[in-house]
């Protein structure tokens, strides 16, 4: 698993390339259902400043509030076995 690093109060802090992806994806999601940060934010009950550190790997949310993020998106995480030479992809729409 790759890591790419960020500094964060002067300390390199390293994300996991999968993070990233999933990250990625739910802005592209939250784009194409045409959601601001703030609209996104009142969906789930915290603040858009809150999901611009999130989308900036500033913070990262808690297993709850990523659920809650995924569900206000349409999204769920299905948790599969990890294949020894293959990413996850852990994001799919709820139908």
């Amino acid at each position: 698993m790759q890591l790419k690093n960020y500094t964060r109060y002067n300390k390199v802090v390293s994300i996991p390339s999968d993070y990233e992806k999933l990250i990625k994806q739910l802005i592209v999601a939250r784009s194409e259902v045409g959601l601001s940060q703030e609209s996104l934010a009142n969906k789930i009950g915290c603040t858009s400043s809150l999901i611009h550190k999130w989308e900036s790997h500033k913070r990262i949310p808690s297993g709850f509030m990523l659920i809650c993020w995924l569900d206000a998106l349409g999204y769920q995480i299905d948790v599969t076995k990890k294949r020894p030479t293959n990413n996850l992809s852990v994001v799919s729409k709820q139908n």
